[in-house]
């Protein structure tokens, strides 16, 4: 985040010299800077509103019970699957994060291995079994 406002001074001072080459319209310098200090001041935004929501999850005593953080085997009909549970905007099913978000992944929370879960899709409803929490 310190990278980002440390960058945005240069690009406050690429906007005003493009402003001072004269008629806005026609000036793509003076655009492309407004566009890119536009994007850098979004993506701040961005990560700030995200770091005021963030919350801070404390392991606790619940061992074998599927939590954020928890690497967790199922088995369904594609057969036998491994996740670990990351939060709502972590999730990379490619990198076998499973976000709390996902139907699974909410179905998944606050169970332990040998449950089955039932969990709605697009295609309708599934179930999968936990074959274990780690």
């Amino acid at each position: 985040m310190s990278e980002l406002r440390a960058r945005r001074p240069a690009l406050v001072d690429e906007v005003a010299a493009a402003r001072s080459q004269g008629d806005l319209s026609e000036n793509f310098a003076y655009h492309d800077a407004r566009q890119h200090l536009g994007m850098l001041d979004g993506r701040i935004q961005t990560i700030e509103a995200t770091l005021a929501r963030a919350q801070v999850v404390e392991q606790g005593d619940a061992q074998g019970v599927a939590r954020i953080g928890s690497t967790v085997v199922v088995r369904d009909e594609f057969g036998e699957s491994t996740y670990q549970i990351v939060g709502p905007t972590e999730g990379n099913m490619a990198r076998g994060l499973m976000s709390t978000a996902s139907p699974l992944g909410s179905a998944l929370l606050d169970h332990r291995a040998g449950d089955t879960v039932t969990f709605k899709t697009p295609g309708g409803e599934r179930q999968a079994t936990v074959i274990s929490i780690t």
